[in-house]
C-alpha cells in the first residue's frame, strides 16, 4: 500500500512541476526580434570610474567620493536602489530618471571609525538599465589615531628588527 501511495505521489508532484513549467514558457509571448529591440533601447549606464582609492586616512576620518555616470542608452535611466556593504558606508542616488545623454553621480561616504587596516568595500548600483546591477568599490587605509601607524608600517618595522 505504501508503495502505491509512493508512486501515486510521484507521478502527482512530476506532473505538477511538468505544468507549471509549461506555464512559464507559455507566458513569454515576446519573440527573439522583440527582446532584442527591448535590450537596444534599454538605458545603459556607463560610469566615469567604478573603483576609488580614499589613499590613508587618520582613523575617524568622514571622507566622501561622488562616483560620475552618464547614460548612454536609449531611454530614461532610473536607479533602484543602491546598496552598501557594512554600516561604515552610506551612499546616496539620484531621485528622478537620469535621460538619455545626461550625467549624474552616486555619492559614497566613508566613516573610518573602527576601520584599522586597509579596506576594500562595494557598492550595489541597482538600475533598469542592461545589465541592471553594477559594482561599484573602494579602498581605504586607516591608520590608527592611537598609534599613527597602519598594519603593513608596523609589519615593515617588524621586518627591520628582525634583520
Amino acid at each position: 500500500m505504501k508503495k502505491i501511495l509512493l508512486g501515486l505521489f510521484t507521478v502527482v508532484i512530476l506532473g505538477g512541476l511538468n505544468f507549471s513549467c509549461n506555464l512559464v514558457d507559455s507566458k513569454s509571448n515576446m519573440s527573439s526580434a522583440d527582446s532584442l529591440a527591448v535590450v537596444e533601447n534599454a538605458p545603459k549606464i556607463e560610469f566615469a570610474q567604478e573603483s576609488f582609492d580614499f589613499g590613508t586616512l587618520k582613523e575617524g576620518d568622514i571622507k566622501e567620493h561622488e562616483f560620475i555616470f552618464t547614460n548612454t542608452g536609449k531611454s530614461p535611466l532610473q536607479i533602484l536602489r543602491v546598496e552598501v556593504q557594512c554600516g561604515c558606508t552610506v551612499a546616496s542616488k539620484p531621485e528622478t530618471p537620469v535621460g538619455v545623454g545626461q550625467k549624474d553621480k552616486i555619492v559614497v561616504r566613508f566613516n573610518s571609525l573602527g576601520k584599522v587596516g586597509v579596506n576594500k568595500k562595494f557598492v550595489t548600483i541597482y538600475s533598469n538599465a542592461i545589465p541592471p546591477q553594477t559594482v561599484l568599490s573602494f579602498t581605504a587605509e586607516v591608520l590608527s589615531k592611537q598609534t599613527g601607524d597602519s598594519t603593513q608600517a608596523l609589519l615593515d618595522k617588524a621586518k627591520k628588527v628582525m634583520k
